[in-house]
């Protein structure tokens, strides 16, 4: 990643069908002995790789400042895929997969420069009154942008990791 992507708007962009977030290169201080990113960079990249999704629905910094308001996590699932290497580049796909009245379910795929994906997150995200600190029904313009979100999204095919339980294998 150049510079700080987890405290600036990011930019992202509608291709193949994926809602993706701009490039995210692994870099040298996140590769770990056996020389690969380490697990915990990978939630880092969908923390940063997220951001032009929350940018899109309005929840962001100006939102906490104005309307007192802000998302925390309540719950969050990675599954690892294939291994990243120094200097690969990721793009986090954002996905809107279920909304309530005061928290919100989505996914995400980091997605190699190749094409191949790397990892996927699910996650819900709790709407939180700051002051407060609990958990609080959205703003009428940040539910109607979720709800935007998701009809824009809900033609696109449901991925099926979604909701897989945690398990091993026989």
């Amino acid at each position: 990643m150049t510079q700080d992507t987890h405290h600036r708007p990011m930019k992202g962009e509608i291709v193949d069908g994926r809602f993706l977030s701009e490039a995210m290169e692994i870099r040298p201080e996140w590769i770990d002995f056996n020389g690969h990113l380490n697990m915990a960079y990978y939630g880092v990249l969908f923390d940063a790789g997220c951001n032009h999704g929350f940018d899109t629905l309005g929840f962001n910094e100006a939102y906490r400042r104005d309307y007192g308001f802000t998302t925390m996590t309540a719950d969050f699932r990675i599954r690892y895929l294939r291994e990243l290497h120094l200097g690969d580049r990721v793009r986090c796909s954002f996905r809107v997969l279920a909304i309530g009245t005061r928290a919100f379910h989505y996914c995400q795929e980091l997605i190699h420069s190749d094409g191949w994906i790397a990892a996927t997150a699910e996650t819900v995200n709790l709407h939180v009154d700051i002051k407060a600190r609990k958990v609080a029904p959205y703003t009428e313009a940040r539910r109607k942008a979720l709800e935007s979100m998701a009809a824009q999204q809900a033609d696109w095919p449901r991925p099926d990791w979604v909701g897989l339980p945690l398990g091993v294998r026989s």
